[in-house]
């Protein structure tokens, strides 16, 4: 099993819904994976805090309903309310769904607001790092951009001055689709990932270059450095000092803007 993989069945892991040798595989891969075995401790705490949360957290909702009730009785139709108990509890319910409603949301968004650059981390980290085989590299890279983004020239535009172009592939982060490319100059590798613009990039923005937003996150050990132009969402993973992949990706920034 490998990382992409692994993805894929670790919600089944965590709510218990696999076979045995799924389950076995899956253990065998976070027994070799540090990553893997790093992000399933990290959704093991968000769920447990969530559910802490829903189990031990009382909230405080006297005010909200005495503004409610008062609103009720003000009401030219108070009398009529008071006299159909029923309603009075679909309102509460209604109103307590929408507070927990709220709880979850805040927890989600602010686990998932910065998925697109973890799974960025991730993949650089397995196909660049770790070297791992997978299949759908291409070396035609003018027809991949084309097809995929719109631009035969966009992959090759981005890369920084002194970094060799080696390969391509189509990828996914955060459920949508990148091109993942690999580039290379004699100190190592970096991970340029481009699509067609949809959305904004999570974050405060360090800078602006030729009008493009740019945003730096470190990720488990990797820098991240994001921008967009009308056209393209762009992101740049390395393992060099965040100096320096923020100096990439001013550079890649005003090629393209």
């Amino acid at each position: 099993m490998n990382c992409n993989e692994a993805k894929y069945v670790m919600p089944l892991y965590l709510s218990g819904e696999l076979d045995a040798k799924s389950m076995s595989d899956f253990e065998l891969h976070l027994d070799q994976c540090v990553l893997c075995h790093r992000e399933i401790e990290e959704q093991r705490a968000y769920d447990n805090l969530l559910r802490a949360c829903f189990v031990s957290e009382q909230l405080d909702v006297r005010n909200l309903r005495a503004r409610v009730w008062n609103r009720i009785m003000t009401s030219d139709r108070g009398t009529l309310f008071f006299r159909r108990p029923a309603r009075l509890v679909a309102i509460a319910a209604m109103l307590l769904l929408a507070v927990c409603t709220g709880i979850v949301y805040l927890s989600v968004r602010s686990k998932s607001v910065a998925t697109v650059y973890a799974d960025a981390v991730d993949d650089h980290y397995e196909e660049v790092v770790q070297r791992t085989p997978l299949s759908g590299w291409r070396t035609d890279l003018d027809m991949l951009g084309q097809r995929q983004l719109g631009d035969s020239e966009i992959i090759n535009k981005l890369g920084p001055a002194g970094y060799q172009l080696v390969r391509a592939r189509v990828c996914e982060l955060g459920g949508e689709l990148y091109v993942h490319a690999e580039y290379k100059n004699e100190k190592g590798e970096i991970s340029i990932f481009i699509k067609r613009r949809s959305g904004d990039l999570p974050g405060a923005a360090k800078d602006v270059v030729n009008g493009c937003p740019i945003h730096v996150e470190t990720t488990r050990g990797f820098q991240v450095a994001g921008f967009q132009t009308e056209q393209f969402t762009v992101l740049i993973v390395s393992d060099l000092p965040s100096t320096e992949n923020f100096r990439l990706a001013r550079e890649s920034a005003s090629r393209v803007a």
